[in-house]
């Protein structure tokens, strides 16, 4: 397999295990009781400035190499950037939710925040799921030498950012060192 899909293939790792902190924190939150808010948050702000920014931006730019090469098949995965879309709008959704149970606390606030965490939370595995039976393997038998150059060099500074990210959220990032 390619390095460019290997790596978001790693990403998809990494962001499996965010899952399944953020779940966890969402299962103490059930339960009444306090979660670690930190956790909740940080996952929040990665889905927004890293997932939402970066990461889909690169695989929509792949897409785009793809639809270069056979448009066709780019077309029968068009899904894609409406998976994208629904993402961060899901992801916008849950963290203005957030904010509301944070300054108002109330019950019915926090039986929102756990319908709209989940329904995030699931749509994101969805999505992996359907990414790499789907998207991965289209790009691996049609794009050529020449796309992965350029697939690389975005990935590269999508690297960058990733590094940015988790350290601006130490809290997220050392409950997924402990869940490896």
């Amino acid at each position: 397999m390619n390095e460019v899909l290997t790596s978001l293939l790693i990403e998809h790792e990494h962001i499996r295990k965010m899952l399944v902190c953020f779940d966890a924190q969402l299962a103490v939150f059930e339960r009444a009781e306090p979660p670690d808010y930190d956790i909740l948050s940080d996952s929040l702000a990665y889905c927004k400035d890293y997932l939402d920014v970066w990461h889909h931006e690169r695989e929509d730019r792949l897409l785009d190499l793809l639809g270069r090469r056979d448009a066709g098949k780019a077309a029968s995965l068009a899904e894609l950037d409406d998976q994208h879309k629904g993402l961060a709008k899901c992801t916008v959704q849950v963290v203005r939710v957030f904010k509301d149970v944070a300054e108002r606390g109330a019950v019915r606030l926090r039986e929102e925040l756990l319908r709209s965490g989940c329904e995030l939370s699931n749509a994101y595995r969805h999505h992996l799921a359907w990414e790499e039976a789907n998207f991965f393997p289209a790009l691996d038998r049609t794009l050529e030498p020449d796309d992965w150059g350029v697939a690389q060099s975005d990935a590269s500074r999508c690297e960058a950012a990733a590094h940015a990210v988790r350290n601006r959220y130490p809290a997220l990032f050392r409950a997924i060192a402990e869940k490896i």
